[in-house]
């Protein structure tokens, strides 16, 4: 039985173990387990926005600031509370389902490169390429080393590094 499933696998080599070093993996280990932290975080946000659509975001904004003994009358805390008391509930339930979605992407890239799959690699690659005119500007507008992209530009390196291998295995 596992001897067919792993023919199977071998007929999609997308589906295979990447086979990376131990020092690739645990850095791929790394980056999965920021993915899986933030895919909770993503979850969560999403379930709460979408179990609580009537809140008043606004209010419970002022009461968390004045919790941590900020003053929500200060302009830029105002603007931000002002804000949050115009939110609408079309807006929220967007916003919740917008966070549950890219949580379970984040999820999925998170367990895969967790497992060693090349497809994960792959996944994370596109994915985090998306955000790049999003990164791009960030980067521009507040320029640091860890904004330049160092997890797209690691993944694709070591994708590029496989090719080779893969196709001398096929």
């Amino acid at each position: 039985m596992q001897q067919a499933a792993s023919g199977f696998l071998r007929s999609f080599p997308i589906m295979t173990r990447a086979g990376d070093a131990p020092r690739s993996r645990r850095i791929l280990r790394l980056i999965a387990l920021e993915r899986s932290v933030r895919s909770v975080l993503l979850l969560a946000a999403g379930i709460y926005l979408l179990t609580h659509l009537k809140s008043d975001f606004g209010r419970i904004a002022d009461h968390f600031m004045r919790a941590l003994e900020l003053d929500p009358r200060r302009p830029f805390l105002h603007r931000i509370v002002v804000r949050l008391h115009r939110l609408h509930v079309r807006t929220v339930l967007v916003g919740g389902i917008a966070a549950i979605g890219y949580g379970l992407l984040e999820l999925t890239e998170g367990v895969g490169l967790w497992f060693d799959q090349l497809w994960a690699e792959y996944l994370t690659v596109i994915a985090t390429s998306l955000l790049l005119p999003l990164e791009l500007y960030e980067l521009v507008s507040r320029p640091s080393l860890l904004k330049a992209g160092g997890i797209v530009a690691y993944l694709a390196w070591m994708l590029r590094r496989r090719l080779p291998r893969e196709a001398a295995h096929a």
